[in-house]
Formats: C-alpha cells, structure tokens, sequence
C-alpha cells in the first residue's frame, strides 16, 4: 500500500474544518502551527491508527513527503510567523485511492 502526503499550503481554520468534514473515505486532512515534524508525524500516527494503516509506512510516507518539501516548508514556517493566528499549513494523507476519490467527488459538486 502506498501513502501519499500532500501539503497545500497556510489556510485559515474554517477552510481546514471544511476539508475534514468532507466524506469519511478519502484522505485525512490537518493544521500545523507551528509546522513541525514531531507534530506532523504524531499526527500521522493518529491516522494510521484511525484508519488501521501499518504505522511504520505512514511514518515512511511523512518522513519522504518532508524531506521532498523541506525548503517550501522553512518558507511557510517564517510566512505563518508573521500570519494571522487562525492561519495553519493544511497537509493531507491518503492512499491513492484515497486521493483519487477526492478529486472524482470534487468533479460532482
């Protein structure tokens, strides 16, 4: 199985809560602030508990997903510094089956 992380970028929370409300299959959705790893990859544990993924392939998939986006991610850590403080950076986690879904129900509205 594979896992797929996706960051969207600084939202505020009432964008992020529309996110999660979304269907119960599809991807997990997040807030990060501030935008840490520890943070991130806590998260991610909750998820792989939550929808009964293997633990250590949701850490994979984080950690990878990180280290690719690693200097977007410093940017949108000094932007959230000087942001609002209901802005967060909006990150996603699914399968690609997952995120397939997602875009099919996006098409339905």
């Amino acid at each position: 199985m594979a896992l797929l992380l996706q960051f969207f970028g600084i939202s505020d929370s009432l964008n992020l809560f529309r996110l999660e409300q979304g269907q119960p299959a599809g991807p997990v959705f997040a807030g990060f602030r501030p935008c840490q790893l520890d943070r991130l990859l806590g998260w991610g544990q909750q998820a792989a508990e939550q929808r009964c993924w293997d633990p250590q392939l949701v850490h994979q998939a984080l950690l990878k997903g990180w280290l690719e986006k690693e200097e977007l991610i410093a940017q949108w850590q000094r932007i959230l510094g000087q942001a609002p403080a209901d802005r967060l950076l909006v990150a996603g986690l699914g399968t690609p089956q997952d995120w397939q879904l997602r875009c099919e129900k996006m098409f339905e509205a």
